[in-house]
């Protein structure tokens, strides 16, 4: 009667550390029942031994007891936990850990940073000045003959054949001009000493063109002076004479119509 209270306490005291096992891993209930199913059998098969099955029992208790409770859970590299949960015939099966949330939360990506700096706005450029408008290229000089600017002149002064022209010794003369100071020229003056009306048209040589005006002057303060004290009506128009030069024609001309005869030379030499 002894023996049997020492071996069922022998197995309430396996039956505590087994609570006490499933408490950490639920999942040890099988092994816990196989434990009590041997322990039973044990129990129907040694009572007859005695106090030495009664010794060989607690021993195989504590055998058993020792090899549920020694079981540790396999920590996995990452930092999870996996239980090994023993199964019958000795084999264990391994839990799958739980996903580490942790390592698989990727950090929200920086916002990339734009690959060039903004370009600074050009400065609008500076509106161009106009260009200057160009002055239109002078027509070329005209070139008339003598000849044909003292025909006009003749219709404009109303010449007649009562009017002489004048030799190169007559306008040395008179004005005072050499031959080597014109290229060409045609003059008129009256055969009657009763008009002041007079002419000289003059292409003057390169150059010569201030000594052809200066001998005109020379004719003109000669004719003043003449006229001065005679036939008040001639004297205005010597007084009223005409100089005009265009490139090198210089005319000068004393008449009752000196202006047309400058508007005659003007049109053929301008």
């Amino acid at each position: 009667m002894k023996k049997k209270l020492a071996f069922l306490m022998a197995v309430m005291m396996i039956l505590a550390t087994t609570a006490c096992s499933n408490d950490k891993k639920p999942s040890d209930n099988n092994s816990s029942g196989s434990n009590s199913s041997v322990s039973s059998s044990d129990v129907s098969s040694d009572s007859s031994k005695g106090d030495e099955s009664s010794s060989d029992t607690g021993t195989s208790s504590t055998e058993n007891s020792g090899t549920t409770s020694s079981a540790q859970p396999t920590v996995p590299e990452n930092g999870s936990t996996s239980a090994e949960t023993p199964q019958q015939g000795g084999q264990t099966t391994t839990t799958p850990p739980a996903e580490n949330t942790q390592n698989n939360t990727q950090k929200p990506t920086e916002n990339n940073k734009p690959a060039q700096k903004p370009t600074q706005p050009q400065k609008p450029a500076e509106p161009q000045k106009p260009a200057e408008p160009q002055k239109p290229a002078e027509p070329p000089a005209k070139s008339p003959a003598v000849s044909d600017i003292s025909t006009s002149i003749d219709k404009a002064l109303g010449v007649d054949d009562s009017f002489m022209t004048m030799s190169e010794s007559d306008i040395s003369t008179s004005y005072g001009i050499s031959s080597s100071a014109m290229e060409s020229f045609v003059g008129k003056m009256p055969m009657m000493s009763v008009k002041a009306t007079e002419y000289l048209v003059v292409k003057a040589a390169s150059g010569q063109v201030e000594t052809v005006k200066s001998g005109m002057l020379k004719r003109q303060a000669d004719l003043d002076a003449q006229w001065k004290q005679y036939l008040p009506e001639q004297y205005e128009l010597v007084k009223n004479y005409k100089l005009v030069a265009n490139g090198d024609y210089v005319l000068f001309v004393i008449g009752e119509n000196a202006d047309a005869a400058v508007d005659a030379f003007n049109s053929l030499t301008k």
